[in-house]
């Protein structure tokens, strides 16, 4: 995906280095000039103010060696910084002209970072503010630490002096656009009675469900000598939770009919063998050959009728012999004799197969619910720990219309164990017990963005590094863990049409994604326990 294609202010802002200033005159270079006598305020001092000299505009100018901002004029307090006081709570108010705030003035005083609003892209505006109920707009926010940026390095696992370890993490490519507000319009909801994540159940979660993998795969073999579908168990994974009425967000432990019929559709396509795309002729015959031998193998193993043996023993004994007695058969004969194979004895071996295919897809099924079973047990002895409730009462809810807001969980979350992050070149490597799940920085970035506007209840991003351990598990575990397995199961639109979407019908909602290809910041997902904390509507 090319960068031309997102042209929006969000990217300019996202893209935003730590080069200095943004004024519309010339700024100085990479802070690295003599210090002059500091004449500044205690104040600005302790925030981490320094007055510089410039050596190419031959002027000073104003550095702040905690947030990297760098300023031609002195600096104001108490003006609004988005990383310390997101919501704007402890700034100045500023003039409003028909409803819209004029950014002309701040523009001028400070440079804008990454993570500061801007207008939406398109010729949209952006609406006010209201107060929703679970909205973090209408939450209060505890106070700011007194280093600005400090809980933001420390979010990230990197110290406030390592500034060239957080150059690092700010994103270069960006995909999305953040910064477009909702005009989707709800019924006020209660809080979900999901359990909030816990790397600890999701652990043991994604243990159970490559252990049914397994399972599946050793199923396959002993009963049927034949290897997995590939991509079954994803479908069957996906197709279960369509009709899923169960407790756990991915494993299925409540559904009708048992049978999945895709996986069971699946396995029987390639009973007797798998058949494969042929080039050569060679290839053609071995494959008539082994299908010919599996079929007969299987029917006078399985319990069938005798008519069944007789015309599937009398249809591989024909082919036999013409395989014996034709040796300038060309690839398109081969074809044609396999494929009038399959049709005379492929409803032979199917039946005589579908009681045994049955018995995998429910003996899966039913291992999927005791296992469902014991993840919750952990859950629900993690809450008890902390002396948290599984019960809560629903509260009541307005019947009012309300702008549509990220899912809230009623039950608290409980304390969250440590989660290590490091970087590697361009990818953040999240580790908890051992197992890493990696992230590349630009999505890593986002997700951090979509985390600080959705998350109400984690205002020093104790929790963030956790649930993102948590989301990116899940999703590893639901599209599986081979080398480019799941990439069939998933797609996105590219930048441009986002961008028409919005510009031109006001679309600003997307009801199929997750927090990491959504190109808005609203959206509907799969998991709305991990995927609420980043933005996810449901």
């Amino acid at each position: 995906m090319a960068n031309e294609n997102h042209r929006s202010p969000a990217e300019e802002a996202s893209l935003m280095s730590h080069s200095p200033g943004t004024s519309n005159q010339n700024q100085p270079s990479s802070p690295k000039p003599m210090r002059l006598v500091q004449d500044l305020p205690d104040e600005l001092v302790q925030a981490g103010w320094e007055k510089c000299w410039s050596k190419r505009e031959n002027r000073p100018y104003y550095f702040n060696r905690f947030t990297n901002q760098s300023l031609w004029e002195m600096p104001v307090l108490g003006q609004h910084d988005v990383i310390s006081d997101p919501l704007g709570l402890n700034a100045a108010p500023m003039p409003l002209e028909g409803g819209v705030a004029d950014a002309s003035v701040e523009n001028k005083q400070r440079k804008r970072r990454f993570s500061e609003e801007v207008p939406p892209s398109g010729n949209s505006t952006k609406k006010p503010k209201i107060d929703v109920p679970g909205n973090p707009a209408s939450q209060p926010v505890p106070s700011s630490p007194s280093i600005p940026g400090t809980s933001v390095l420390k979010a990230w696992c990197v110290s406030p002096e390592d500034k060239q370890q957080a150059a690092l993490l700010r994103p270069t490519e960006v995909y999305w656009d953040l910064d477009i507000q909702t005009n989707a319009v709800i019924k006020q909801r209660a809080p979900s009675e999901v359990l909030s994540p816990h790397p600890e159940v999701e652990l043991l979660r994604s243990q159970l469900i490559l252990k049914l993998r397994q399972h599946y795969r050793e199923l396959c073999q002993q009963r049927e000598g034949i290897d997995p579908p590939r991509e079954s168990f994803n479908r069957w994974m996906l197709e279960r939770k369509v009709v899923d009425k169960g407790t756990d967000p991915l494993l299925p432990s409540d559904c009708e009919p048992v049978v999945s019929p895709s996986m069971f559709r699946e396995i029987m396509n390639d009973i007797p063998i798998r058949l494969s795309r042929i080039k050569f002729r060679e290839e053609a015959k071995r494959l008539l050959f082994k299908y010919a031998e599996a079929a007969k193998r299987l029917i006078e193993s399985r319990s069938a009728s005798p008519d069944s043996r007789k015309v599937v023993k009398w249809n591989v004994e024909d082919t036999f012999s013409w395989l014996r007695r034709d040796h300038s058969a060309s690839k398109e004969d081969y074809m044609d004799r396999l494929e009038h194979l399959r049709k005379q004895c492929g409803p032979h071996v199917s039946a005589a197969a579908k009681d045994s295919v049955e018995g995998i897809c429910s003996k899966i099924y039913y291992i999927s619910l005791e296992y469902v079973k014991r993840i919750r047990e952990k859950h629900l002895a993690i809450l008890k720990e902390n002396n948290i409730s599984a019960e809560v009462e629903a509260p009541e809810v307005q019947d009012r219309l309300v702008y549509c807001y990220p899912v809230r969980l009623a039950i608290p979350s409980p304390p969250l164990p440590s989660v290590e992050m490091h970087m590697e070149n361009n990818v953040a490597c999240v580790r908890y017990k051992g197992e890493m799940v990696k992230v590349s920085r630009n999505y890593f970035s986002k997700l951090w963005l979509l985390y600080r506007y959705s998350c109400i209840d984690d205002s020093g991003f104790e929790k963030f590094l956790p649930r993102v351990w948590c989301l990116l598990r899940r999703y590893q575990m639901m599209f599986g863990v081979g080398l480019y397995e799941g990439t069939g199961l998933q797609g996105a639109l590219p930048v441009h049409i986002f961008e028409a979407l919005h510009k031109l019908f006001g679309v600003s909602f997307e009801c199929f994604a997750s927090p990491l290809n959504c190109y808005f910041k609203q959206y509907c997902s799969a998991f709305l326990d991990t995927d609420g904390y980043f933005g996810s509507r449901g």
